[in-house]
């Protein structure tokens, strides 16, 4: 007696290794600004911890991220948080002091730069991941049976 095939449902795709070096290359920028930027900051403002805690969510979602064990398209969406986040990051540290020293100045200018970088590529390799994927898919359906 023959069992018919149970259908398999397609697994979601994952983030690529670039993917997951790219979040920990945010990872280990975040944790560089916490300290050097956000501990301070914190120290001499302790009321802003509330507008900081959107910000600690994703780099806790970060930590999946470098695991590999979140679908690209909530990636996607958790990139594109991380990019309104650095700029929120950027708006609060700017009003919070009157006038910032120029070491956190050199600080904020490489935190925000080198976030900007990261976000912006892995969006971009998210999206070219899905561009090759639907390209090869439509090869495939092209192609003479």
């Amino acid at each position: 007696m023959s069992h018919p095939a149970t259908p398999t449902l397609p697994q979601p795709k994952r983030l690529s290794p670039l993917g997951r070096g790219l979040a920990a290359a945010q990872l280990g920028k975040e944790t560089l600004t916490i300290v050097l930027l956000g501990v301070p900051l914190l120290l001499a403002q302790p009321l802003l911890a509330l507008a900081a805690l959107p910000g600690l969510v994703l780099y806790l979602f970060r930590w999946v991220m470098v695991r590999g064990r979140m679908p690209r398209r909530v990636a996607a969406r958790l990139w594109v948080f991380t990019l309104l986040d650095e700029l929120w990051g950027l708006s609060l540290y700017l009003h919070a002091y009157a006038a910032p020293t120029a070491r956190q100045l050199r600080y904020l200018k490489w935190s925000f730069g080198l976030g900007l970088l990261f976000t912006l590529a892995a969006l971009a390799e998210i999206a070219y991941q899905r561009y090759g994927e639907r390209r090869s898919l439509r090869r495939a359906l092209m192609r003479p049976a």
